[in-house]
């Protein structure tokens, strides 16, 4: 990504990895993003007698969930269909920004629900995409763009009103902007969103992978890990959205600063980012897990037993642990997306906005259904909020465990051998090993064909099975069966894990010598 090799000044700074532009580009895209989503689920109320807010949040998981499955579908074609989303994701969101403005002018009802629908779809689209920005940066990237994003979209709802059009309008454009000039950056063609000098061909190639029987399988599936993620930010959303319609006792202690909603985004923002550039490479992302749940807990237990309605407070606490969930989600998507390989952001992404955007709905409608209940005396908050409490409770104990989200995403640590100093790394003997007799030793541990050994190479340098039937002049079928066998004999199922391993492989002499200092 442009100068992603590189830190920038302001980047070290930080103690993070990339360029500054970067980060600035994507915390505020994505920021005002989320900020335009809120304004529409506000507008959505206070428009209507009815509460429209889950029309909105269906059409974005209808578009998020189309997106994924096209993924899936159309391997061979994806920067065709990639062109195609992102046309259908310009046209949309522009279409929003005229119909629902003009709907305020002209006092129609009609035109505003079809401005919330279009304008949903493309808010699916629209994180979907800045979805493809997280994952193609490094984890650090994440750790620092999302809890940011947060505090961007705090200040915006802060600022902004959605009594004023121009929120409608300014707001998501501005986003599609940055998008385009982030992709524009990263030499991304934004039709094609294929990096500069690669071929359709080569896309279609990167994703696929062999299974554990190594075949090569061209469709892209979760782990059970991830799909325990996805099902549980889907009832973390439901249960939040759940008391959003009830009454709310006092005024807002919160309301200088945009209400409490804006400042618990500020406040989660800054708590994540300080947890991250503290703990850096000790990042345990099961800390942050763990802090969400109970902080969401005891809001729904204040609600339950303290006060038997909804206070500014306990709202505040059951937002808080909410936003630190849905930050850490982001994150780990971006990791899924990493691991499963290239282009499988849009696939990875589509599936959390889907998942998100379901329970938001479901948590509105059941809302709908409950508060005239609630008026009436015939069901108490207290009770929606112990069963909320019994809910979280199986979600942390038996769906998402603390040991699932680690599988996730696991940081390592520095290796002592990083960590030494430059005195002691030049006064190293051993030569380096190149890459070519790395994979001469193991395929002579492994068994491989000389022909085999050329592949495992030209796999090792991060090159695509095109590119691999290209220089070594065989058919794509002939270099398919190559890598088959090479990843059955090595044991390995994914490309970036041969890399790895290739790039950490040592003789067993040097191991010995190592062992024996």
């Amino acid at each position: 990504m442009g100068s992603q090799g590189e830190q920038s000044a302001g980047a070290k700074l930080l103690g993070i990895k990339g360029d500054l532009v970067d980060y600035v580009m994507v915390i505020v895209g994505f920021g005002l993003c989320r900020a335009w989503i809120v304004s529409c689920l506000s507008a959505s109320v206070a428009s209507f007698g009815p509460r429209t807010d889950w029309v909105f949040l269906l059409a974005g998981a209808a578009s998020a969930s189309l997106t994924a499955m096209a993924m899936t579908r159309f391997v061979g074609s994806l920067p065709r269909m990639h062109e195609r989303l992102t046309d259908v994701m310009t046209g949309l969101i522009l279409g929003s920004a005229v119909c629902i403005p003009a709907a305020a002018w002209l006092d129609s009802s009609t035109l505003l629900l079809l401005g919330l629908i279009i304008g949903g779809a493309g808010a699916g689209l629209l994180q979907v995409i800045w979805g493809e920005r997280f994952a193609a940066q490094n984890l650090f990237f994440s750790l620092a763009c999302a809890p940011a994003a947060a505090i961007v979209t705090g200040i915006v709802l802060a600022m902004s009103s959605t009594d004023n059009q121009l929120t409608f309008v300014v707001i998501p454009i501005l986003s599609l902007l940055l998008l385009v000039l982030e992709c524009k950056r990263c030499k991304i063609e934004w039709k094609t969103g294929l990096p500069e000098g690669m071929v359709e061909d080569d896309v279609a190639d990167s994703i696929i992978s062999p299974d554990e029987h190594g075949v090569l399988r061209d469709r892209m599936r979760l782990g059970k890990d991830s799909a325990k993620l996805m099902l549980s930010i889907m009832v973390f959303s439901f249960l939040v959205r759940i008391f959003d319609a009830f009454p709310i006792s006092g005024d807002d202690p919160f309301a200088m600063v945009g209400g409490s909603g804006a400042f618990s985004l500020v406040i989660v923002g800054a708590i994540f980012l300080a947890i991250s550039f503290l703990l850096k490479d000790r990042m345990n992302v099961s800390f942050v897990y763990r802090l969400s749940v109970p902080i969401m807990i005891a809001g729904l237990i204040a609600m339950a037993l303290l006060f038997e309605q909804r206070t500014y407070f306990s709202v505040l606490a059951v937002s808080v642990g909410y936003e630190l969930f849905d930050i850490l989600s982001w994150v780990l998507f971006g990791e899924i997306a990493r691991r499963i390989g290239r282009n499988a952001a849009p696939y990875v992404f589509g599936i959390g906005v889907t998942f998100t955007f379901i329970g938001m709905a479901a948590g509105y409608v059941l809302s709908a259904v409950l508060t005239p209940l609630v008026n009436a005396g015939d069901v108490t908050i207290g009770t929606v909020a112990l069963i909320s409490v019994l809910c979280l409770a199986v979600v942390a104990f038996m769906v998402l465990p603390e040991s699932a989200v680690a599988s996730i995403l696991s940081i390592k640590k520095p290796s002592k051998k990083s960590e030494a100093p430059k005195e002691e790394a030049e006064d190293e003997t051993m030569p380096a090993i190149t890459l070519e007799a790395k994979c001469n030793g193991i395929a002579e541990e492994c068994g491989l064909t000389p022909r085999e050994e050329e592949v495992l190479t030209f796999l090792a340098r991060g090159r695509t099975l095109s590119i691999v039937a290209r220089d070594l002049h065989i058919a794509k079928n002939t270099a398919r069966t190559h890598i088959e066998k090479i990843y059955q004999k090595t044991g390995i199922h994914k490309q970036q894990e041969l890399i790895d391993y290739v790039e950490e492989w040592e003789p067993e002499i040097a191991l010995q010598e190592r062992a024996a200092e």
